[in-house]
């Protein structure tokens, strides 16, 4: 009998300190969003505003460019990725916060996701890397007067070619310096315009979307055997004026700088893309290098 006392003992411990398989369990991530424009307190800190409406966001996976699946914050109802403005709102999925439930797709310590959050009233963007659980509050650099990289992302939409809008409204007396078009996956069939609802090609007119990465203009300064030439420009008339030139005499062309302010709401201050009709794969991303002026 107490052989049998021991046997049981033994194997009672032994089992305390087996180490059973890892795995991944859904994790809830909830953070407010505030903004910074510049101002102090009296104890020295940032003078913070939070941001209870028009944010958008998009999860992604660690160092990745791949989209986290999402859901409801304690919930097993499917969030869609990116998550829209609306549900940012919506009490009863985001409730005015970055808000969902994830399994993480990190391979190293099964914890961290990549954030892009962009407040769509001005389109500044913070890309926040390695957010966490235990990370409960997101801060946006809304400065004026000094140079700010924002971003947004676009898909494809089968069968249509109407310009969409991203929901980026620019505040008067923003300064658009340039817009660039990253692709992520390829289409290579057709071409992307980025403008805005007044001028719908007015940044980017005809991006190819054939070659992954961040593409290049194509009115660049090309070497002739008569004269050197200026090609067509992949840049709109928001941001430069440009002759389409070529390897002739008195057909070199060329092509001058605008840059783009917004003058006064209403008037070219948004932001969309069209893409061709027949997309089906193309996803990428606009970025936007601007200066809120004062």
């Amino acid at each position: 009998m107490k052989r049998f006392k021991f046997f049981a003992l033994a194997l009672i411990l032994g089992l305390c300190f087996i180490t059973t398989p890892a795995h991944a369990v859904l994790q809830d991530m909830r953070a407010d969003v505030y903004k910074w424009t510049g101002g102090v307190n009296g104890d020295g800190t940032m003078a913070l505003t939070r941001i209870t409406s028009g944010i958008t966001f998009k999860v992604l996976a660690v160092d990745s460019d791949t989209s986290e699946t999402l859901y409801y914050h304690h919930a097993t109802t499917s969030l869609t990725n990116p998550v829209t403005t609306t549900s940012y709102n919506a009490a009863a999925i985001c409730d005015d916060r970055i808000n969902f439930r994830v399994d993480p797709t990190d391979a190293t310590n099964d914890r961290y996701v990549d954030l892009i959050v962009t407040d769509t009233n001005g389109g500044f963007t913070l890309f926040y890397e390695n957010f966490d659980q235990y990370t409960h509050s997101l801060v946006i650099d809304e400065r004026p007067n000094i140079v700010h990289s924002g971003i947004s992302w676009f898909t494809y939409a089968a069968g249509s070619a109407t310009a969409i809008d991203t929901g980026i409204n620019f505040l008067p007396k923003t300064y658009i310096q340039d817009v660039r078009v990253e692709i992520i996956t390829v289409d290579a069939a057709i071409t992307i315009d980025v403008g805005t609802e007044d001028d719908p090609d007015g940044f980017r007119d005809g991006v190819s979307t054939a070659v992954a990465g961040f593409i290049a203009d194509t009115g660049v300064i090309t070497g002739g055997s008569t004269l050197d030439y200026y090609a067509a420009s992949t840049y709109g008339a928001l941001l430069y004026t440009a002759i389409t030139g070529a390897d002739a005499l008195a057909t070199g062309g060329g092509r001058t700088y605008l840059g783009h302010f917004v003058n006064a709401a209403g008037t070219n201050d948004d932001l969309y893309y069209t893409l061709l009709t027949g997309a089906n794969t193309a996803i990428g991303y606009i970025h936007y290098q601007f200066i809120r002026l004062r």
